[in-house]
């Protein structure tokens, strides 16, 4: 799964990748991501088993709930 978040400000996908960030720690899950100034992009996939899994789409739907609550760059 993946998706590029765009946001209004550096700071604000710096949040989002801190609340990420934090989830991933819960959820012992973790994805291939990157920043440039107010984009991130990210991609969740399973190692093992390899492939998509239940925590990459809970992952995804939580990433999605996040920059929703943050807001997106119109």
């Amino acid at each position: 799964i993946t998706r590029v978040f765009l946001f209004p400000t550096f700071s604000a996908a710096w949040r989002f990748m801190s609340l990420v960030a934090e989830e991933c720690k819960t959820k012992k899950h973790h994805p291939h991501w990157s920043n440039l100034y107010n984009k991130v992009a990210i991609e969740w996939t399973t190692h093992k088993p390899r492939g998509l899994s239940i925590k990459d789409i809970e992952m995804a739907e939580f990433c999605d709930r996040t920059a929703a609550t943050i807001g997106l760059k119109e």
